[in-house]
């Protein structure tokens, strides 16, 4: 059972669009998903002209499951692969989360991803709030799940300077909604936005978009390996960069 989120934002050159979306879905994810405790992951996008915005949302036994040494031995020693693609990253935000609230099982095309800077005395009431409201939502069929998550703000990330950073006197809140009408779920977003300002005057909005859904990776075998995971020479060879 998930008792903690790990959210992930970052922009992405388009002209990168396939290399990226390949190693993502090849050989970042798939490493990441053979650390003990790490139960699933979701890649949402935005598709620019100019650049990518991508979510990512992996559910977490404990947040531990952060520090534990195969996690960072994937973060301190990426392949040559992940390298590269690293140094086109932007506007990074990673926000470890503890779950306050999560309900619903269906999932959806597209989904309501939103994080908010509070004040830290009254985020708790502020996240009960929301939770009830979200719960109410699911039972309208305004949404099919949801994701509630209280974080602690600026939290070092040793790979990527952290976007938006915040007062230390405050909390983050995420939301995570998913629906399969884009109309109801922008409704219900605006909704959001209104009830926090009503429950709270919040410090900053880090993020509020609506992304489509573009992939789901399960759980792997305990047995998998990251070196038995990872990409395929003759997959790699398709991006002419990495064979210069």
């Amino acid at each position: 059972m998930s008792k903690a989120l790990l959210a992930l934002w970052n922009d992405y050159p388009t002209s990168l669009t396939d290399e990226y979306e390949t190693w993502h879905s090849f050989e970042h994810v798939p490493e990441r998903m053979t650390t003990p405790g790490m139960l699933s992951a979701t890649r949402f996008g935005i598709l620019g002209e100019e650049r990518n915005r991508f979510f990512t949302l992996y559910a977490l036994e404990e947040l531990d499951v952060l520090q534990h040494p195969q996690y960072l031995d994937l973060v301190r020693h990426p392949t040559e692969w992940s390298v590269r693609m690293r140094q086109y990253f932007l506007n990074v935000l990673r926000i470890p989360t503890t779950i306050c609230s999560q309900e619903g099982s269906v999932r959806g095309g597209r989904a309501i991803v939103q994080a908010w800077s509070v004040e830290k005395a009254c985020a708790e009431g502020v996240a009960y709030r929301l939770g009830e409201m979200l719960k109410t939502a699911i039972g309208f069929g305004q949404i099919l799940n949801f994701s509630l998550g209280l974080a602690e703000p600026n939290q070092f990330y040793e790979v990527f300077e952290q976007s938006d950073m915040t007062d230390p006197d405050t909390l983050n809140v995420v939301i995570i909604a998913e629906g399969s009408n884009q109309k109801t779920l922008e409704t219900f977003r605006a909704d959001l936005k209104a009830a926090l300002l009503e429950f709270t005057r919040p410090r900053s909005c880090l993020r509020d978009d609506i992304f489509e859904l573009l992939a789901v990776y399960p759980k792997h075998d305990d047995r998998v390996t990251r070196a038995d995971l990872r990409a395929t020479t003759a997959l790699r060879a398709r991006f002419v960069s990495l064979t210069e």
